[in-house]
């Protein structure tokens, strides 16, 4: 079969059946990006409503939860404050008559000034009882005479009301109490919650107060409420409705109901109930009639639960108008095809003709050609695979496939010890690559081994993942000034492995240039994590985990550099246990070890700044670096250390001042500038710690 006619005939093939081909795919991918675009247009369409209907509920539980607060608030305050009014009549009463009239009378003139004093349908009213137990006023009754004990008088809950109001009285002098009361205006014998406040008043050994009862004051919170949400509108249909958890209407259609009514729908409400369970909220679908109108609709609606009232807040808005959108464009894309349909019909019969007399051209100069085209093919080969030329039925070919597997076999050697390099350097070199934004955008397998992480964990997040909250915030400022600056980082990192353990790494960053500009960064780093862990334990207290005398002498005179350079206040801390050998002595040095860990454990909690350093000096010594410390912040910081040690409770019978475990402890803060070395910062703090011990130990002393 002659070259010249098999590929005419292949080129008239081709651009028939390609036509055809290019044809069914723009139709398949016109009805595809359609498909798309319809679930993208309702997707986003839900999304935004979504947005917009969790904002409406926020926005009204926010306010729920404000003007609850508001209102607890009030009812405290205003009870407080009438109580104090009782008390300042009661008190004035007192010290104009203590010295003219007796004791009874005193009381008497007292009872007789609160009794009549009454608030709110007169459920409110002063109460007086005696601190032992006994009523004095109650009910706008007096009891002065009767002597009737209530100390037990206990409330629907069990809880005993007069003791726990004596106790407030006795040990705060003032304060709230919650419990079960009657009304006084009603016969039904139930008991309601209800908040008092009450104040001691000692002359007599009396608490004066008054309660309010909290469903009177809730009731009227809750319809302002309602009455304010019921008015809130947006959009053409949007409104707020709301529910009890026991499937009563409060806000029913936009409007507040004057009584709860049965929600008409048990169906929906069944919705609502299962949405809520999700403490957050959830979305609802469902049908339901526009405002002014009877036709249902399709709706959307969000709805949240306000515990602390069993209610059911919820808003919805009507999505019909995005399959109106979708049906119309279906229709538009429809039209489009058909006329595009017969646009192609033409354009395939003239690409027929126009082929046909092209082919017939090309044959004619195939032959010509063929030995040019041979010879570029052998200067391209470097870029094809290998071809199989038993599969080859033209001699042209066949030469020409000869001439690659010639060039494409040598590259494939070279290709795979490349490969053998890449491996080694993925497999043993901890390296990565970011963008100029620092965002990972390759990592070796030897990055991912000592991380933890997997590459689709590492690409695509930047290096924060890997970032140990150890590392202070100034080396990697410093980091990224340098390498923006096209300038190469070196340095040592503590970095955070994904199980929350962590390694050391020494590391090189170099920004990558391109036309001078940096493109991204490049790092390679070398596991240190051995060396870190030999240098730990060298300035490591094995016993108590602080930083030991060693690394002391070394830190004092690198803190006393920075605060001098930088004009700081530099504070130093000696504390001493008090009577410690007694204490091994008397326990034995395992618990003595113990009660070492136990102190250098408070230690540790109290510097938890980057600035600040603790030290197991020697024995039961310690010794604290602070920098930048306000002198009277650093006293009462030392205190509450000193606190903190006798807080344990660690028992010390053979100590002469405490039966636990107490510590002096001595202070010297001065300005970097005033400071002559470290030799006499150590002597002031020991001066000032041994005042403590003289002036009786367990006690802080500053120089």
């Amino acid at each position: 079969m002659k070259l010249s006619k098999s590929i005419f005939n292949l080129i008239l093939l081709v651009s028939v059946l390609s036509t055809i081909f290019i044809t069914i795919i723009f139709m398949l991918f016109q009805f595809n990006n359609f498909e798309k675009e319809s679930k993208y247009i309702r997707n986003e369409f839900l999304n935004a409503k979504k947005d917009l209907l969790k904002k409406e509920i926020s926005y009204v539980y926010n306010y729920i939860e404000y003007q609850e607060k508001i209102k607890k608030n009030l009812i405290q305050q205003r009870l407080k404050n009438r109580v104090n009014q009782a008390y300042n009549i009661a008190k004035n009463i007192y010290d104009k008559n203590v010295s003219k009239v007796s004791k009874e009378e005193l009381q008497y003139l007292i009872v007789s000034a609160l009794k009549e004093i009454s608030y709110e349908n007169n459920r409110q009213y002063f109460f007086i009882n005696s601190n032992d137990g006994r009523a004095i006023l109650f009910n706008k009754k007096s009891f002065l005479d009767t002597q009737k004990n209530i100390w037990d008088f206990r409330d629907l809950k069990g809880n005993y009301i007069v003791q726990k109001q004596s106790e407030i009285a006795l040990e705060k002098n003032e304060g709230f109490i919650r419990n079960y009361f009657i009304k006084p205006d009603l016969k039904d014998d139930k008991q309601y919650p209800k908040l008092s406040f009450v104040k001691n008043f000692e002359e007599f050994n009396w608490h004066i107060g008054m309660g309010e009862y909290l469903d009177d004051f809730l009731f009227e919170s809750k319809q302002e409420i309602l009455k304010y949400i019921a008015s809130i509108r947006f959009g053409n249909d949007g409104y707020i409705f709301v529910n009890r958890i026991d499937k009563k209407a409060l806000v029913f259609d936009g409007t507040k109901l004057d009584k709860p009514k049965d929600y008409p729908n048990s169906e929906l409400f069944e919705k609502q109930l299962q949405a809520v369970k999700n403490k957050n909220g959830d979305f609802i679908f469902y049908h339901f009639k526009k405002l002014n109108s009877e036709k249902k609709y399709p709706k959307l609606a969000f709805v949240k639960t306000y515990e602390n009232w069993n209610w059911i807040i919820g808003t919805g808005i009507y999505i019909d108008e995005i399959e109106t959108q979708i049906e119309q464009r279906s229709h538009e894309l429809k039209q489009n095809i058909i006329s595009q349909l017969s646009i192609i019909a033409v354009i395939l019969i003239c690409t027929i003709i126009f082929v046909y007399f092209i082919s017939k051209n090309l044959t004619l100069r195939l032959t010509h050609n063929l030995n040019t085209l041979t010879h570029s093919f052998n200067e391209s080969s470097k870029n094809l695979s290998i071809i199989n030329i038993e599969k080859l039925t033209f001699k042209e070919f066949k030469k020409l496939a000869y001439s690659l597997n010639q060039v494409l076999f040598a590259r494939n050697e070279t290709e795979k010890k490349l490969k053998n390099y890449i491996d080694i350097v993925n497999n043993y070199v901890i390296t990565s690559s970011t963008d100029e934004n620092g965002i990972i955008t390759e990592v070796s397998k030897a990055f991912c081994d000592i991380s933890g992480f997997s590459n689709e964990e590492l690409i695509g997040n930047n290096h924060n993942i890997v970032r140990h909250p150890d590392m202070p915030k100034k080396i990697y400022e410093n980091l990224w000034n340098t390498i923006k600056n096209g300038q190469v980082w070196k340095g040592e990192l503590k970095n955070l492995k994904k199980d929350g353990s962590y390694y050391w790494v020494d590391i090189v960053i170099e920004p990558i240039l391109q036309n001078n500009e940096i493109i991204g960064y490049t790092a390679i780093r070398q596991d240190i994590t051995n060396k870190k862990i030999v240098e730990y334990l060298s300035i490591t207290d094995e016993l108590t985990k602080l930083y030991n005398r060693r690394y002391f002498n070394i830190k004092i005179e690198e803190e006393l550099n920075r605060v001098k350079r930088d004009n700081l206040l530099l504070s130093f801390i000696i504390l001493d246990i008090d009577y410690f050998k007694n204490y091994n002595d008397t326990y034995g040095h395992l618990l003595g070890d113990k009660a070492l860990k136990d102190v250098s454990e408070v230690l540790i909690n109290m510097t938890n700044r980057s600035s600040d350093f603790a030290f197991r000096l020697g024995g039961e010594e310690f010794g604290l670096i602070l920098i930048n410390q306000d002198k009277k912040n650093v006293f009462e910081y030392a205190q509450k250390i000193r606190q903190s040690i006798e807080e344990l409770h660690i028992e010390h019978k053979t100590s002469k001042i405490s039966n636990n475990l107490t510590a002096s402890i001595g202070i010297v803060t001065r300005n970097g500038n005033d400071i002559k070395d470290s030799n006499e910062i150590y002597r002031l703090a020991d001066e000032a710690l041994y005042i403590s011990k003289r002036n009786g130990r367990n006690q802080v002393n500053e120089l």
